[in-house]
Order: C-alpha cells, then sequence, then structure tokens
C-alpha cells in the first residue's frame, strides 16, 4: 500500500481517536477538548521523562540506565493519566447508576401529573442536584436548541455507558407510542432500585467478608503458635533421642 492511500486512514484513526477521547472525557463529566488532554498528558509525561533523567544523571548512573529510567518515568505519567481518566469515568457511571431510581421515580410521577416528557426532564434537572440532574439539564438545553428529545436521550445514553440508564431511556422514547408512559417509568423505576438493593447487598457481603478473614487469622494464629510449642519440644526430645 502506497504512502498516499495510507494517509487517509491514518487522518481518520487519529479523528476515531479524538471523537472516542471526547466521548470519554465528557463521560467523566471534564471539560477541555481532546487536544488540550492529550497536551497536559504528554506535558506530564515529558516533565516526569526531564525529572527521572536529571535524578539519575546527578546520582552517577550511567547513560543508558539514565535514558531507561527517564523512558519508564514517561510512559508511567503517560498511563497513570490515563488510568485517572477511566477511573473517574467508572466512578461518575457508578453514580449515576445510583441516582437514576429517585430521578426515574421523580420523572414517573410527573409524568403521571399530566405534564409532558420534555417538561418532566426540565423539572427533574431544576429540582435534582446530582449528575443525573446535570446530565438531564443538558438534554434539555438540546432540545431547545433543536434537536428531538428522542436524539438528545439516546446522545446521553451513549455517554452514561451504563445499561441501567440505557433501558431507561429505552422507555422513555416510547412516550409517543405508549399510552401509560407514567406506568413504564414507574415499573422501570422499581427495577432499577431493585437493582441497585441487589448491588448494595453485594458490597455489604464483599465487605463483611473483608472484615472476618482478618478476625479469622487473627483468632486462628495464638491457638496455632500454642500447638506449635509442645510440637517443637517433641521434635527437640525426639531429636536427642
Amino acid at each position: 500500500m502506497t504512502v498516499r492511500q495510507q494517509l487517509p486512514r491514518r487522518v481518520a484513526a487519529l479523528f476515531d481517536a479524538d471523537a472516542e477521547l471526547a466521548s470519554r472525557l465528557s463521560a467523566a463529566g471534564l471539560g477541555g477538548t481532546p487536544a488540550s488532554f492529550r497536551a497536559r498528558q504528554l506535558g506530564g509525561a515529558v516533565g516526569s521523562l526531564a525529572a527521572c533523567a536529571t535524578a539519575l544523571s546527578l546520582a552517577g548512573a550511567s547513560a543508558a540506565l539514565a535514558l531507561g529510567g527517564a523512558l519508564a518515568a514517561g510512559g508511567a505519567a503517560y498511563g497513570i493519566c490515563e488510568q485517572r481518566l477511566s477511573a473517574q469515568v467508572a466512578a461518575r457511571r457508578a453514580l449515576i447508576t445510583e441516582e437514576l431510581p429517585i430521578v426515574a421515580e421523580h420523572i414517573g410521577m410527573l409524568l403521571a401529573s399530566g405534564m409532558s416528557l420534555t417538561g418532566a426532564l426540565r423539572a427533574a434537572s431544576q429540582r435534582g442536584k446530582g449528575f443525573c440532574a446535570a446530565d438531564l439539564e443538558r438534554v434539555t438545553a438540546q432540545v431547545s436548541g433543536g434537536s428531538s428529545v428522542e436524539m438528545a436521550l439516546a446522545e446521553w445514553a451513549d455517554v452514561a455507558g451504563s445499561a441501567e440508564i440505557r433501558r431507561f431511556v429505552g422507555v422513555l422514547t416510547l412516550h409517543s407510542d405508549a399510552t401509560d408512559i407514567a406506568a413504564l417509568v414507574a415499573d422501570e423505576a422499581r427495577s432499577a432500585r431493585l437493582e441497585a438493593h441487589r448491588r448494595l447487598i453485594e458490597r455489604i457481603e464483599r465487605r463483611n467478608e473483608q472484615v472476618w478473614i482478618p478476625v479469622t487469622v487473627a483468632a486462628l494464629v495464638p491457638g496455632a503458635v500454642l500447638l506449635a510449642i509442645p510440637f517443637s519440644d517433641a521434635l527437640r526430645d525426639y531429636a536427642a533421642l
């Protein structure tokens, strides 16, 4: 393949990478552009590389060791920035999922009172204080700007990246076809609350296991020591025979 044929593919790959990074930044709730994020990331990597190279040179390390250490430090700084972004995305996604049952119940009550879907989303965004409320505020802003509510909700589901949010959005987009959308939203809110309860039980059980393991070890170690003392004495007496 010639260079002329490879160039469009490489340019397209760069644009795809920027779009993917922009989506991750939005999912993490961070502002800025992919270019500014990459600039900070590369700046941190270069700074770590220079600092490590300087420190190793002052310590009297060889040129090869200083170069290798500097490259490792730069790569680690670059990777830490990526890992921190992934952790922020995961943390925000988990918080949005935990907030969903309350928000869904609120929207369901507003729809049951006769409010339109757009009005219910706007009211929920104004009365809420969490990440879901902030996302719904962006949804209503897009609708006010001319986007359809279905398209704005679908974009929110893509950015949130949560299966529960996607199911909830799928129910909301039925507002023009379903005869009782409030009941469907209430059922989805009930399902989301049951799922949140299940996750809470799993976390409690994991924490109980984390508590009982050291407690069990602490209870068994003294008994093992007491058993080891006469056993070692018996071995010593047997060796003396």
